[in-house]
């Protein structure tokens, strides 16, 4: 009878061990750990979105419209490859609902690139400016729901397209 006890009260500690153990690996990464995962992932991207779309303000100001529209085509390209690239991320439970929001308003933002371009292929300038502005509203709105994940390159900025 003494044994039996005394293996229970060593028993149940690790069974709660183990099951808090184990609840932990399902809760999927930390916060810390998904946003340095993710911003090594958006680096490459956020730096080659920068280096396509050099000169792009010089080229719609001298109404190099048709270049202008390939390098935010490119830049539309790259931004679509590194939003699927950090889709496939694994997601902390406690923020899965807050990246569902953002991964959409990233899809958003995704759109309205592509549009900015078909504006500019078009040589559309209102078109273009409107089409614009949605593209830094949308990147605002994006931020707006991950700011408190401190990214950096995970995050829309503006000065990153001109």
């Amino acid at each position: 009878m003494r044994r039996t006890c005394v293996r229970i009260l060593i028993a149940v500690p690790v069974v709660a061990l183990l099951l808090s153990a184990s609840s932990g690996a399902a809760q999927g990464p930390a916060r810390q750990e998904y946003v340095a995962r993710l911003e090594k992932i958006c680096r490459p991207g956020s730096e080659a979105t920068q280096r396509a779309v050099g000169g792009t303000r010089a080229d719609v100001r001298a109404e190099r419209l048709r270049l202008a529209a390939t390098k935010v085509a490119k830049a539309k390209t790259i931004f679509s490859h590194t939003v699927a690239a950090i889709a496939v991320v694994p997601r902390p439970d406690a923020d899965r609902t807050t990246l569902t929001r953002w991964f959409t308003a990233l899809g958003r933002e995704t759109v309205a690139l592509e549009r900015t371009a078909d504006a500019l292929r078009r040589e559309d300038i209102p078109s273009f400016q409107h089409r614009w502005a949605d593209f830094i509203h949308e990147g605002n709105k994006a931020n707006n729901v991950v700011v408190s994940f401190g990214f950096n390159y995970c995050d829309f900025k503006p000065s990153r397209f001109v």
